[in-house]
């Protein structure tokens, strides 16, 4: 497994953990550290195709409305 792919899989388990603990500033934290270790074109295709599958609905709609600024 290359390094990338290794970084790629701990960030999707910080963003999970983060939605999970209902922390948006750490979420925010590890999303922008990614872009900077990853890239951004990197990032978006973990989220669309890879963190999406993993999140209950409730979980989806938090990530949302942490995206709007409004807290659930």
């Amino acid at each position: 497994m290359t390094e990338e792919s290794l970084l790629a899989l701990f960030l999707l388990n910080e963003l999970v953990s983060a939605l999970r603990a209902n922390d948006p500033d750490a979420f925010k934290r590890w999303l922008r550290g990614g872009v900077e270790d990853l890239g951004k074109p990197s990032v978006e295709e973990l989220l669309l195709n890879w963190l999406a599958p993993f999140l209950t609905q409730l979980e989806q709609d938090r990530l949302i409305s942490w995206h709007l600024g409004v807290s659930l």
